[in-house]
């Protein structure tokens, strides 16, 4: 069976100080360019402990104003030194930052430096935004960064790890979910420091609450696979290629409303290429999202609901990730509503999957084959200090509801069972880090039950998965390396069994990460255990690569080899081992505009595997990501 694959004029300088421990000062020199950035600079003195003992806390207090009001005076020495006359005001930082490092701020420099095209690597967005990288172990900031990198909203705690916690994907300067970027820092001017910002921030009212931010972005992908799905697209070699644009417009009517939309189209094409059908990979425009969203406070917490069509990725990324390497991914349409507390978060659902096979522009639907529908809560333990160096842990607990009008199960034949499914999935996931140990451990259990097509008998479900990541980051080796272990158990069925009998393969139908195992996604998450070491390594301040090596088997001999959720291959080896899949992803952010990329695979298959029929091969896939 064919395997489907889914593949961030001078004046007396002023200061501005929230109180925060940490001896050292990092200095960033703001050029604004002249052409490519308007004239004038700004430094940013941002105090942190050394960069030794930098970890995952401090990325949960850096969006902070530049001038909040003055009402509290620091008890930190100043040891900035500038050639102006320099005037200190001591405030108090809002509740959603206690704790929060200093921030330093001076007014525009006399003299502007050389102009240029490319950023200063300490002014370009943190790579944990990249979306592609959504669900790989969560990269740790190890130095502060400036409120001008980051644009997140006003989740206190929740934005640790660039924004993961909170539930809306990564948001740094760029986000995953373009509509979860809050650019209202730029009311500040002193906060802008690209041309674009022009578009980021346009305001329609004297107080600035009622403002636009216009977004867009071009990707490309490019795939090489020398044996597609182990070989089972009968495709050797096969070239492929899609790229997709879209662009945004976020509209804020003041504090408590705001309209956000989003068009998108894609394309793909390639020599020998397979497994483009549907609407996924090639699109004419549409609306990808389109929803309003109510905010305001209600019983001390942030309260909001959204209704209509948008992304959604308030799930472990070994659940769903928004299913990214296609060239439109996942939209739904419904209803969501969260509520924020200083250490406690909880949000609501209940969407159903954008149906965008309809050739025709503006055609696509709110389908109804496919519903997502339950709640998640996250609270965030209070932070400390362990080996001396900050630390943050997330618990987190959820219930995901999901119908399938269309999920077949694997004959012992090498066919498939037509039928429907609904799943329960209570979980829970404990992730974050202590000290310089990083980790992430969840847990699921799935209920529910299998209808076969034509009025066929009704299975119930019992299945489960355990998924962790544990890793030990060297902040002060070169490259801050994290180097670690990655083991999942993800339970699988019994094709033996009665057409009545309990089912026990654990469906995550919509599309984990594919950093999260496999890169080429030929192994999805279901009746596997896999175990193998993996790393991530920052070799300059612009890049980043993440290496691994599982090795994977079948958790049940009698149950197929899976592609996805849905999806799964004719293959019925007689062994439990499957592969051993080496995997490297190095990316480069070139300016904050232009990011590049390059994943490389090669897929061992076990003697089992090349016996009933299977192939090793290599995957390579190139990315280019412009953004604004």
């Amino acid at each position: 069976m064919t395997v489907i694959t889914d593949h961030t004029t001078p004046k007396p300088a002023s200061t501005t100080r929230y109180p925060l421990p940490g001896p050292r000062c990092y200095a960033y020199s703001v050029a604004l360019r002249t052409g490519l950035l308007a004239s004038g600079s700004a430094l940013l003195c941002l105090w942190a402990a050394p960069a030794g003992a930098e970890t995952a806390p401090n990325a949960a207090y850096l969006h902070m104003p530049h001038t909040p009001p003055a009402t509290q005076q620091s008890t930190q020495p100043d040891t900035t030194t500038t050639t102006t006359t320099t005037t200190t005001t001591t405030v108090t930082a809002p509740a959603q930052i206690t704790g929060a490092r200093i921030v330093t701020v001076t007014s525009p420099a006399a003299t502007a430096p050389r102009p240029g095209f490319w950023d200063n690597s300490r002014l370009l967005p943190p790579l944990t935004s990249r979306p592609e990288a959504y669900g790989q172990p969560q990269s740790l900031e190890l130095t502060p960064l400036p409120t001008a990198l980051l644009h997140q909203g006003p989740w206190g705690v929740f934005n640790a790890n660039t924004g993961a916690a909170a539930g809306f994907g990564t948001v740094g300067y760029y986000a995953v979910s373009r509509w979860a970027e809050d650019w209202s820092s730029l009311r500040d001017k002193r906060n802008r420091l690209d041309p674009m910002d022009a578009l980021k921030y346009i305001p329609f009212n004297t107080n600035g609450d009622i403002y636009l931010t216009l977004s867009g972005n071009f990707r490309q992908h490019n795939f090489y696979d020398q044996r597609a799905g182990f070989g089972s697209t009968k495709k050797e070699p096969a070239y492929r290629n899609n790229f997709r644009w879209n662009a945004g417009a976020d509209l804020h009517l003041g504090e408590h409303v705001r309209l956000y939309g989003e068009l998108m189209s894609g394309q793909a094409a390639g020599i020998n290429y397979y497994g483009y059908a549907g609407g996924r990979w090639r699109s004419r425009l549409d609306a990808q999202q389109a929803f309003v969203e109510v905010r305001g406070r209600v019983l001390n917490a942030t309260v909001g609901g959204m209704a209509g069509r948008m992304t959604f990725l308030d799930a472990p990324p070994y659940f769903t990730a928004g299913s990214v390497y296609p060239s439109v991914p996942y939209s739904w349409n419904g209803l969501r509503g969260y509520a924020f507390w200083k250490n406690f978060r909880i949000d609501g659902f209940y969407l159903t999957l954008t149906n965008n096979a309809p050739s025709a522009m503006f055609h696509d639907q709110v389908g109804w084959n496919s519903r997502l529908f339950g709640a998640y809560t996250s609270y965030a333990v209070p932070s400390f200090k362990f080996l001396g160096r900050n630390s943050q842990i997330f618990v987190d607990t959820f219930y995901l509801g999901t119908i399938l009008s269309k999920s077949p199960l694997p004959s012992l034949a090498g066919g498939s069972i037509a039928g429907s499914t609904h799943r329960d999935t209570p979980g829970t996931r404990i992730w974050g880090n202590a000290g310089p140990l990083e980790f992430s451990v969840g847990a699921m259990w799935q209920g529910g039950e299998f209808r076969a097509a034509k009025n066929g008998p009704t299975r119930p479900v019992s299945a489960y998965a355990i998924d962790a990541t544990l890793s030990w980051r060297f902040a002060k080796w070169p490259g801050h390396p994290a180097i670690g272990i990655q083991v999942d158990s993800v339970s699988g069925g019994n094709m033996r069994k009665g057409q009545r009998s309990s089912w026990g393969s654990f469906l995550s139908p919509y599309v984990p990460s594919a950093y999260y195992l496999d890169m080429s996604t030929y192994i999805g998450q279901s009746n596997l255990i896999d175990v193998g070491p993996i790393a991530t390594i920052a070799p300059t301040p612009n890049t980043t690569l993440l290496l691994k090596v599982p090795a994977v088997w079948r958790n049940s001999r009698q149950d197929a080899i899976y592609a996805s959720g849905t999806a799964f291959y004719a293959y019925r080896p007689h062994g439990a081992y499957t592969a051993t899949m080496p995997q490297a992803s190095f990316t480069w952010r070139a300016t904050r505009h232009i990011t590049l990329g390059i994943d490389g695979e090669y897929i061992f298959a076990s003697h089992t595997m090349t016996n009933a029929g299977a192939t090793s091969g290599a995957f390579v896939q190139s990315n280019i990501e412009l953004t604004f």
